[in-house]
């Protein structure tokens, strides 16, 4: 039994997909069939959310940094028993959207609803920095966290600094473009520096941060940034830095993006990516990425009035001659075989669901 595992980032709406779209080609063109799915299956958005929690629970996950977007309810995390934080997300270039996903922000982070509210201004390509501005005042007045996604792809820096590329003739294609917006040279660091005034900040993908970058967000405690190997994978981007933030003393959380660009949604399984891809990493080590560094990325390090520490995984060993969790516990062939949140166990395997396991 370990800690309960927490996917710090993950877009659950896509969770009825049976395969990821395609991660070949130009990430625009990803982009593009993720907005067509979107809105050709906008009526499955409260299925998917319930089928990705208990998904989640199946492979062991108790907290999620979920990113919600529209044609959701309160009921579709309220009534599930969901443990984590609903991030709304805010994006827009122009004044008066702008002004609109203030309003929306406003409003989802004042509802009183049962679980962790946040926000998540989408990315600099979709998101003008007044409006990554208004999203932090609103966050260091209501002490919620951010997440942002942020130097995910070459593309986007290139955006930043000279206004061309894939990004402008996406944007140009969906009627958003304005040359107002990207007044080159803007770099990552000019979103960092912003979502560093936030009582809590995730940045999420990191793919193309730089030393600078890596050394400014290791000197700011609230920030941490989400890494989600699979999905980097499947683009095939260069080498993520995340090992490079742990030298320089940053925090690194683990998430599992979506069904939308990875086979599942298995927390577990991208521990065991990492495991098998860096074997001189302890297990341990990169059991706290995907844990108690998730829970403080997430706000869920100090207990709330009523509130239990029970969030546990349970794992099944393949061999049972084991003795190294260093070493052995994200091996290939282990299993998750239970989850419990707040005490509850929300999902054990057939075979131990007929024993008595407690509450």
């Amino acid at each position: 039994m370990i800690d309960g595992l927490v996917n710090a980032h993950t877009h659950l709406e896509f969770s009825c997909l049976n395969k990821p779209i395609s991660t070949t080609g130009r990430f625009t063109d990803w982009i593009r069939n993720v907005v067509k799915y979107r809105r050709e299956n906008s009526g499955l958005t409260s299925e998917a959310i319930r089928t990705g929690i208990e998904e989640s629970w199946q492979s062991g996950t108790t907290i999620l940094g979920e990113i919600a977007t529209v044609g959701w309810s309160a009921s579709d995390y309220a009534q599930t028993g969901f443990k984590g934080t609903v991030f709304q997300e805010v994006l827009g270039l122009s004044p008066e959207r702008i002004q609109q996903q203030t309003v929306l922000a406003r409003s989802h982070i004042t509802s009183n609803d049962t679980y962790a509210r946040g926000l998540s201004p989408h990315a600099p390509y979709s998101t003008h920095l007044d409006l990554v501005r208004e999203s932090v005042e609103i966050a260091r007045h209501t002490n919620c966290p951010l997440a942002m996604h942020l130097a995910e792809t070459k593309a986007e820096l290139e955006l930043l600094c000279s206004g061309t590329g894939d990004f402008r003739e996406m944007l140009i294609d969906f009627g958003v473009w304005r040359d107002a917006v990207f007044q080159p040279p803007l770099k990552p660091m000019d979103y960092l520096e912003v979502l560093a005034k936030a009582p809590r900040s995730l940045i999420v993908h990191g793919n193309y941060l730089d030393e600078t970058e890596l050394k400014f967000i290791a000197s700011q405690p609230q920030m941490t940034l989400v890494y989600c190997p699979r999905t980097h994978a499947a683009f095939g981007h260069t080498e993520h830095p995340w090992r490079r933030l742990i030298e320089l003393g940053g925090r690194v959380a683990i998430g599992t993006d979506s069904r939308a660009s990875n086979p599942d949604l298995s927390l577990f399984a991208e521990l065991q990516f990492l495991a098998e891809r860096h074997p001189d990493v302890p297990h341990l080590d990169l059991l706290r990425l995907g844990s108690s560094n998730g829970q403080r990325a997430l706000g869920f390090e100090t207990l709330s009035e009523n509130e239990t520490r029970a969030d546990f995984t349970l794992i099944r060993l393949a061999d049972s001659s084991q003795r190294s969790p260093q070493l052995e516990l994200f091996g290939q062939a282990n299993r998750v075989c239970g989850t419990m949140v707040n005490g509850r166990w929300v999902w054990l395997a057939p075979e131990l669901a007929i024993q008595n396991l407690g509450p």
